[in-house]
């Protein structure tokens, strides 16, 4: 049986998508597993890709089993919304890795908290709205009709909330970078990656739109397209994630890993003074000053 255009993708996506995931989760344990770091939204991209890739490729030897196809499908587009809150992550980064004089007003760290919000909204109700069309398609198989379905209002809200979050995206680190004079070396390097990644994935956002709201076009159909769909899936989607993620990831890996319990004082300059040492002590008053920091007192000893 020749592979379809679909399976040499998931092909492409295991093959790329497995040793990321590996890199994400090395980048994820040296920069922290929070959201605002970003970086945990590369490895739920990843088990994304690898999840759906292999539920595409199943339907090779299972070709009548609709769930499978299906899901696989609502994975595919669903991939937007960790792209968009890695970078909305990576940008609060840098913007708590600013003094708070040199901060600007907009964006502040509520309002970067309630866009990562916003964008996981928009992923619950594409899921939503990808399952009841979903359930549309594979009525219509089991009945032996002609594909034919409508796109559900939840993927229409998920996606306008999506395009909203990316737009605030793209204004939030405009005003960064008006600022990246104050920025520590490492966060300039994270905050140019992100400019270079947006341009791609503004073209894996406006395949969404267009998969969701020109509906006339059987290019950007999510099921039963045209017999290139596949190829602006390819050219739209899994190109422009790959470029994303080679950019994030090869910046993540040259910046210092910093401690656990160093993070939030590294990452806000402004709570330094509340860092302290293992054995409880400030560290901006390191060495211990007292003997009561001291291992030797502790034990008896003179310190």
């Amino acid at each position: 049986m020749a592979l379809t255009i679909y399976n040499k993708i998931s092909i492409l996506q295991l093959a790329f998508f497995v040793p990321s995931l590996i890199v994400a989760g090395i980048l994820s344990y040296r920069h922290g597993f929070r959201r605002s770091s970003g970086w945990i939204y590369l490895v739920i991209l990843s088990l994304m890709r690898i999840i759906g890739a292999s539920m595409e490729l199943a339907t090779i030897s299972s070709p009548d089993n609709t769930s499978i196809a299906i899901g696989a499908q609502i994975l595919q587009n669903i991939g937007l919304s960790p792209l968009i809150l890695m970078l909305l992550g990576l940008v609060t980064r840098s913007y708590l890795a600013m003094s708070e004089k040199n901060r600007p007003s907009l964006p502040n760290a509520r309002i970067l908290r309630l866009l990562q919000l916003a964008v996981i909204v928009g992923l619950i109700l594409s899921i939503v709205g990808g399952i009841n069309t979903g359930n549309q398609v594979s009525k219509e198989l089991v009945d032996g009709s002609p594909i034919s379905y409508t796109i559900a209002d939840e993927s229409k809200a998920g996606t306008a909330l999506m395009i909203v979050g990316y737009a605030l995206l793209v204004l939030s680190a405009v005003a960064l970078l008006l600022r990246i004079g104050s920025l520590p070396q490492g966060e300039k390097r994270l905050l140019i990656a992100v400019f270079v990644a947006l341009p791609f994935v503004f073209v894996r956002l406006l395949y969404s739109a267009l998969s969701i709201f020109d509906t006339s076009n059987a290019n950007f159909h999510q099921f039963g397209g045209s017999t290139d769909a596949g190829y602006y899936v390819l050219g739209m989607c899994t190109v422009m994630e790959i470029i994303t993620v080679i950019a994030l990831e090869a910046v993540g890996l040259t910046l210092p890993y910093v401690p656990h319990n160093e993070r939030g004082s590294i990452l806000n300059p402004n709570r330094a003074v509340n860092r302290l040492d293992t054995y409880g002590q400030p560290l901006n008053e390191y060495p211990p000053s007292n003997n009561q920091y001291s291992p030797r007192a502790r034990q008896g000893g003179s310190a």
